[in-house]
């Protein structure tokens, strides 16, 4: 790949050019999804999967949790719209705030063929009033959100992955396939969000990207990809037994202890969020370990152990823990 060209950066958005090293008629548009902590640019990198194909790739960046929406919106369109206007046909990819994003830029990039994984169709609650997780990043947005069928183009072919067991995922995704109607939807059941986890653990997610911009997007295959993935998924077994541990907690919470003591950090911590309802002592005891041994304890840690600690205020605070910061003082 040749340097990186930025194309458009008005402090909210940034769109980035990585060309081949060959002249290429193709090109992928990427936009990013959520980072635990959107304070300006992280930095951008060529998609591997456009690399190995040696086609033109556009990342599209966002400096806040935003949905990709601001008073520049329009701008970021005529950007997108200059820089695709040369190439003969155009992907784009997208996972969550990505996903709604390349649906609703799609008519401005004129992308031919997509990739959504877990994407939003809205997060106002007026339109979406069964995402309540998010209704406070709305808020926050502090911007009007469109529908994605307002600005994009209802004729947009590709896939949406999502996982079924996600209530707000499946009525995210039944509302996108009703204002995209040639989109064809898939399940992964206890994926997550996003629902490609376990495939990304099996290391095939440039796979399925590949499968976009050659234009043989196989279902089955994608499906493959999961199924063989599970055994070995931390990611899986998590989602499962989180699911499963109202119904079936002597099954369950063993599973969550043991990830909760042996999976890596991020599933360590997910766990024992899991078990803080069921076992709220042996929780946190094991969230007060995971946060002093972790190396860089993301910021969102100790927002969400405060958050539980509050719903269960007789719940008492282990010696040299910090329930200010969510860490231990020790």
């Amino acid at each position: 790949m040749r340097a990186p060209r930025i194309l458009h950066d008005d402090g909210r958005h940034r769109l980035t050019l990585f060309r081949g090293h060959a002249p290429s008629a193709r090109a992928v548009l990427c936009f990013e999804a959520g980072r635990d902590v959107m304070k300006g640019f992280a930095p951008s990198h060529c998609p591997g999967f456009a690399e190995r194909l040696g086609i033109d790739a556009l990342t599209v960046q966002t400096a806040r949790r935003d949905w990709f929406l601001s008073p520049g919106s329009r701008a970021l369109a005529d950007a997108m719209a200059a820089a695709t206007a040369d190439y003969a046909e155009v992907t784009a990819t997208g996972f969550s705030m990505g996903g709604y994003a390349v649906l609703l830029y799609s008519r401005a990039a004129r992308v031919s063929r997509c990739l959504l994984v877990s994407p939003q169709y809205s997060i106002d609650p007026r339109i979406a009033p069964y995402d309540t997780a998010r209704h406070t990043k709305f808020r926050r947005m502090n911007h009007p959100m469109p529908r994605p069928e307002d600005w994009g183009d209802t004729g947009l072919r590709g896939v949406l992955l999502y996982d079924p067991t996600i209530r707000a995922d499946r009525a995210h995704a039944e509302r996108i396939k009703a204002a995209f109607p040639r989109l064809r939807l898939l399940g992964l059941p206890y994926g997550g969000h996003p629902c490609t986890g376990v495939i990304a653990d099996a290391g095939k997610i440039g796979r399925v990207s590949t499968m976009l911009v050659e234009a043989r997007m196989h279902l089955g295959a994608i499906r493959q990809f999961h199924r063989e993935g599970r055994a070995a998924s931390h990611r899986y077994r998590l989602h499962l037994a989180r699911e499963a541990l109202p119904r079936h907690p002597d099954r369950a919470a063993p599973e969550l202890l043991r990830l909760a003591q042996e999976g890596p950090d991020s599933i360590r911590f997910e766990a024992g969020m899991a078990l803080f309802a069921h076992q709220p002592d042996l929780a946190l005891d094991l969230l007060s370990r995971l946060v002093d041994e972790a190396r860089n304890p993301p910021e969102h840690w100790g927002r969400r152990i405060r958050e539980a600690l509050a719903r269960a205020p007789d719940q008492p605070i282990p010696a040299g823990w910090d329930a200010g910061s969510g860490q231990s003082s020790e």
